[in-house]
């Protein structure tokens, strides 16, 4: 049993020689999928392992927020437990060794640390699609008002269940307009499948519009095929009035983004 799970850690796990000194990647992942690796570098009092500085980028552009005291602290908790370190300037977390013994001990402490890093990414990740939630839904009621109806999460038809999108939004006398926030590659191709499904199978008169959060969150080939084929593909941050406003375009009261 013993060779058996030393095959099943092991068998996945390279390592390189680089210019600084070792990298290595693990059989473990991000939540986005990247492998977790790490570098390991020797330095005057032993040993340094480092990730590759883009760990602590990602958990800023999904919305960890230090000024965030519960945040700070959730992230600083962690560091301390794991006895890892922040390069403030480098932006990268690193974990010492003093000696060639402690090394291996010490990579296993700090593949654990970037693993529970992955957790709290998974969290500012849902914080942030909740936030982009709320936004659009309250500044989609404040501009439509009482006169049109917007339902959250209804589908389409009863054969397209499986995919409804996050607002189906339909004023009196229009095609119903269906809004799928495009929060990942696999929710904006849902909304192309519903798109195809609705005009070829089911023949019911809709619009299916995607709205994006930024620019970047989805890939360039999805947000190629996005552009397309669905009647409408935008983006929200930055440009919020304007792109709620063609929603409303969309659903037929062009009036109504003034």
């Amino acid at each position: 049993m013993k060779e058996e799970l030393c095959q099943a850690f092991c068998n996945e796990l390279t390592v390189r020689d680089v210019p600084m000194g070792l990298a290595v990647s693990t059989a473990f992942s991000f939540p986005d999928g990247d492998r977790i690796g790490f570098y390991v570098k020797e330095v005057d009092d032993g040993f340094e392992i480092q990730d590759n500085g883009m760990v602590f980028p990602a958990l800023e552009a999904n919305g960890l927020d230090r000024k965030n005291k519960s945040r700070a602290d959730a992230l600083t908790a962690l560091m301390e437990e794991y006895d890892v370190i922040l390069d403030e300037d480098d932006k990268e977390f690193f974990l010492s060794a003093r000696t060639r013994v402690e090394l291996p001990a010490a990579a296993l402490r700090f593949v654990s640390f970037l693993l529970r890093v992955g957790d709290l990414l998974l969290l500012a990740e849902e914080r942030v699609a909740s936030t982009f939630r709320l936004d659009v839904e309250r500044i989609l009621r404040e501009r439509l008002g009482e006169g049109v109806l917007i339902q959250a999460g209804q589908a389409i038809s009863a054969n397209l269940a499986d995919f409804p999108p996050d607002y189906l939004i339909q004023a009196e006398g229009r095609d119903p307009v269906a809004l799928f926030l495009g929060t990942s590659d696999a929710r904006v191709l849902e909304a192309l499948f519903v798109q195809l499904r609705a005009e070829h199978e089911e023949r019911i008169p809709v619009k299916i519009v995607t709205l994006l959060e930024r620019e970047k969150s989805i890939s360039a080939a999805v947000r190629q095929q996005a552009t397309n084929r669905l009647d409408a593909l935008l983006q929200f941050r930055g440009d919020e009035a304007a792109a709620i406003g063609r929603v409303i375009k969309e659903v037929g009261l062009g009036h109504a983004i003034n």
